[in-house]
Formats: C-alpha cells, structure tokens, sequence
C-alpha cells in the first residue's frame, strides 16, 4: 500500500471515529461543561504527561539490555522527539524515528531497537488490556462490559503466552516463520525474516526473572501514572466516575482507540475513546466530548513542547526527523 494511501485511510479513520463521537452531542452543553469545569485539576497533566515520556525512557532503557546501553539524555530525547512526531505528523512515523534516532546517536544495530519497539508494545498492550480486565471485575459496570473485561484479560494472558513461546522455543518459531513466508515474495520475506531474528534477540531480557519483573513494574507504572492524568480530568469536570478504578477502565479504552490507525494526533480515536468508556458510567455524551477535548489539548501540548525541547537541544529540525527512514540494510545490522 503506497505511502498516500496509508494516509488517506488513516485520516479516514479519523473522521469515522470522530463523526461517531460528535454524533449527538449537545454543543451548548459541551460549551457549558467547558466554563464550569475546575481548571486547577488540569494543571498536573503537563507535567505528568511529561513524566510519563520519561519513565518510557527509564523503560527502554532496560529493553535495550540485549542490544547496547545507549545514554538516557539520547533516550529521553528520542522518546520525547518520537512522540512529538506522531502528534504532528502522519503514520505514526515517530515509531521509527525513535529507534533510528538511537541507532544513529548510539552507533547500535537498528534491527535490534526496532525490534525492542515491539516488544515495548507488547508491554504496553499486556499491561493495558491487564488493567482493564482487573478493572471490569471490581467496577459496578453493566454485564456486556465486564464480559468484555473477561476477554481482553484473556487475550493479554495469551499474548504473554505466545510471547512466552517463542523466547522458549524460538527455532520452532523461526521455522513457523519461513514456512508462512514461502509464499512471499523474497524481497518482503527476507526483511520480515531478519526483524523476526531482531525481535528474538530483544526477547532475550525475559531469561532474566529480575529484568522481565523491572518491566512489569515499569510498565505497571507508567500506565498508572497515565491512569493519573485521566484521573485529573474527571476532578476537573466533576464526573460521576469511581476516581481510581474508573480513571483505569477509561485511560484502557482510550489507549485501545488510539492504537488503531489515524489522523496525526490521535484526532477522533481519543474523543471516541473517551465518550466510549465514560459512557459506561452514564456520563452525558456532551461532557465526556468536553473532557475529551481538554485532555486531548493538555497532552498534545505537553508532548510537543518536550519534542520541541529536545530537538532544540540536540540542535534538529522537524523536516529532519520527517525524512527519518532506517537505512537499506538496516534490517541486516
């Protein structure tokens, strides 16, 4: 799929997801949970959304493990640099400005950092899906959603599995690998080959019972720490939400919209991500569009004036980070 196609449909997601969360929304009341709400709770959520780029820092830094120890000043400026680039620009290209910032600053084989990115994610997505599945048996919700709990906390425990496998058995996974491959192209299967090579290298941290419960605990963190940002907007609109485990069932659902593909910024998957997981909770849909319009505002800018600091301080321009692209033989470092 070409490069402008990839955005068109992704800007198209966008306008879908948000002419679902429009849709119905009463704008006068919209307008009038923006004037009552209680601006001071908004303050904490620059610089916690900030620290939370930082702990992805203190995160990565212990995926890397496998593949190099690159300094934290250029992780926190790639992490910054890279999250500020899919705010701004399209394809979420800031998922591989990242690691090719590192590369290019650390003198270390890309393939492998690429492939920590995944695993990253996977963290990301176990953690997520873990909360949420905790979360949906203890809220007083409605059947259909604690339902829902059940199998996303199902499917984060199978995640883990399959994770689990093939760091244990990884000859029989590569082995699966090439025969699916067979029917692709040389030019397709040999890339996807070595990055499979890259990522069971990275898996290598999971031999470590201490290293694999850091990241848990990291990425336990982090996402509390996110939870937290969410939990100062329902203080800011005085939402009738339980504070703790409803800020989890809402940053979950949120994060689950906005990793579909979309418009820079998260435009549409994150108001219909909030009107989603509020509404669970009876919240009117004018004031969860309200709330997420700040909390989309507040984090936006948060993560772009942390980019902004740190492409000054490593003396880059955005056009630069635009034409990031891993090497040709990137995937054979």
């Amino acid at each position: 799929m070409s490069r402008t196609l990839r955005i068109a449909l992704s800007v198209a997601i966008s306008a879908l997801c948000l002419g679902f969360a429009v849709r119905g929304v009463d704008w006068g009341e919209a307008a009038a949970a923006l004037a009552k709400a209680h601006y001071l709770y908004v303050l904490p959520i620059f610089p916690l959304s900030v620290w939370t780029l930082y702990i992805r820092a203190q995160r990565w830094r212990v995926l890397l493990r496998p593949v190099g120890t690159p300094s934290m000043r250029t992780l926190v400026a790639a992490t910054n640099i890279g999250f500020m680039a899919n705010m701004v620009l399209p394809l979420r290209v800031g998922e591989v400005v990242r690691p090719v910032l590192v590369s290019r600053k650390e003198k270390e084989p890309l393939s492998g950092i690429l492939a920590t990115i995944v695993l990253e994610r996977v963290f990301d997505v176990f953690t997520i899906l873990f909360l949420f599945g905790v979360a949906a048996t203890v809220v007083p919700i409605s059947d259909d959603v604690r339902q829902w709990g059940y199998r996303l906390g199902a499917f984060a425990l199978a995640m883990g599995a399959g994770v689990a496998f093939v760091r244990w058995q990884e000859a029989l996974a590569l082995r699966v690998l090439e025969i699916g491959l067979r029917a692709v192209p040389q030019r397709v299967a040999e890339p996807i080959h070595h990055f499979a090579r890259g990522f069971i290298q990275a898996l290598e941290i999971l031999d470590s019972p201490v290293t694999f419960l850091q990241l848990l605990a990291w990425s336990l963190f982090l996402w509390m720490v996110i939870c937290s940002v969410y939990l100062c907007g329902v203080l800011a609109f005085a939402l009738p939400v339980p504070l703790i485990l409803g800020s989890v069932v809402v940053t979950a659902v949120v994060a689950i919209a906005v990793s579909a593909p979309s418009a820079p910024g998260y435009i549409g998957a994150l108001q219909l991500g909030c009107i989603l997981s509020l509404g669970i909770f009876g919240v009117p849909k004018s004031d969860a569009f309200a709330y997420s319009i700040v909390l989309h505002v507040t984090q936006f800018a948060s993560v772009v004036a942390a980019g902004l600091y740190s492409l000054a301080r490593e003396g880059m321009t955005i056009s630069q980070i635009q034409g990031a692209e891993p090497p040709s033989d990137a995937t054979s470092a």
